[in-house]
């Protein structure tokens, strides 16, 4: 007999940790955000441009306006890219907001590197956060 997953973040979980056991209730909204972002498309573009481009600097904040949304932006040394995760629509999809080229025109909330990625793209929100 199978379990039903009623809420969006049941749902979310279980087809997630298909790929990688994860306990999302013990996140914090900075790591679920990375963690939404990771599976998503923006974190399949993410892998794309590091293959490219090498490693971004990464940062994973609060958007501001929105109490539910976390920023994510993720910089290389021509290009910029920004998405935004709402943590109150748990199934809702990952957004670009922004891009660019100079890291001159992102916020300075935006610039504070305190994330990582790896080779293959995925974003890691530092311990502390």
């Amino acid at each position: 007999m199978r379990t039903r997953h009623r809420t969006p973040r049941e749902r979310l979980g279980r087809l997630l940790r298909r790929r990688e056991h994860v306990d999302l209730a013990a996140l914090g909204p900075y790591e679920l955000a990375a963690f939404r972002f990771n599976h998503s498309e923006a974190g399949r573009t993410v892998a794309g441009l590091t293959r490219t481009l090498g490693v971004p600097k990464v940062s994973v904040g609060s958007r501001g306006g929105s109490a539910t949304e976390v920023r994510v932006t993720c910089a290389w040394e021509l290009t910029w890219h920004q998405w935004a995760v709402d943590l109150g629509d748990e199934s809702g999809p990952v957004l670009e907001i922004g891009e660019g080229r100079q890291l001159s025109e992102l916020e300075p909330a935006a610039r504070q590197w305190n994330a990582a990625a790896a080779a293959d793209g995925r974003i890691t929100v530092a311990s502390g956060r």
